[in-house]
């Protein structure tokens, strides 16, 4: 009988694992090399800054293995198309709505309040606001090129929307943020993201999804080092019990997420099986 594309051995499985930790391994070390240069970007060019190094470091970590395994920019999902550019808006915009309709949702049900900051004005705010292009860029390629390629060759899509989410909360808690926050945050929002590369198939959709989410952060001060368009704050006189409660409706509203990223796991996987 034929070997599937899921009857792959143990050792192969292994194998790619191993090539994906690497990968991503690579960038990090690539990144915290050139992160020396740095402080030669004035302070206040900080974001662009991270962008630039992060996004250099992972095209040498592309280069690296694109000449170890004598592959293309397109085995790896990273070529220009014509698609490529309405791909990344289509993503971008997916991104607002969704970060937007949960923003929206979370003040409907709490008692936070959405306050016009009048001393930021819009075209430096859009600016900065752009720094997170590369950054969202960076990551895609680290995780849902090479690797998402990679992982799901050898496990198939459903074990890697698994190793990759762990993977993605662990990348973010070696920046300092809590594994609380990496597993419900970025670790769910990674389904959404190798979703969108498969379906895409590449990473201008995802960056897009990925800038959104973002970009509607930054517009309510949740990105450091960017004034927002407005403030997102609760009242003087709010209750602790208040605000846990939204703390907790927030916690439901990524359950939730990571609930519609599943079904539409399951949903894909078995088209892709019904086409074969």
């Amino acid at each position: 009988m034929k070997k599937g594309l899921f009857e792959m051995t143990p050792k192969k499985q292994s194998l790619a694992l191993l090539k994906s930790i690497a990968f991503i391994a690579s960038y990090l070390i690539f990144g915290a090399i050139l992160a020396q240069l740095k402080p030669f970007f004035p302070q206040h060019y900080e974001r662009y800054a991270q962008g630039l190094v992060g996004t250099t470091g992972v095209m040498l970590t592309v280069g690296f293995f694109l000449k170890l395994e004598k592959k293309s920019l397109k085995d790896y999902g990273l070529n220009w198309e014509k698609s490529t550019f309405s791909k990344f808006i289509i993503g971008l915009l997916l991104g607002i709505v969704l970060a937007g309709g949960m923003l929206f949702s979370q003040i409907s049900f709490s008692d936070l309040e959405l306050v016009l900051n009048d001393e930021v004005s819009l075209f430096p705010f859009l600016l900065w606001s752009l720094a997170f292009v590369p950054l969202a860029f960076m990551e895609e390629v680290a995780f849902r090129s090479y690797p998402l390629l990679k992982l799901n060759q050898a496990f198939g899509f459903k074990i890697t929307q698994i190793i990759l989410a762990i993977l993605f909360a662990i990348y973010h808690m070696l920046m300092m943020w809590s594994p609380e926050v990496s597993l419900l945050g970025p670790g769910i929002w990674a389904l959404a993201y190798a979703l969108a590369a498969v379906r895409s198939g590449g990473i201008a959709l995802p960056t897009g999804l990925h800038f959104g989410l973002n970009f509607v952060q930054s517009v309510i001060g949740g990105q450091k080092g960017i004034d927002p368009i407005w403030t997102l704050d609760y009242p003087a006189n709010v209750s602790d019990s208040a605000i846990e409660a939204n703390n907790q409706f927030g916690i439901g509203l990524h359950i939730l997420l990571l609930i519609c990223c599943i079904i539409a796991t399951e949903v894909y996987v078995r088209k892709q099986k019904a086409l074969k």
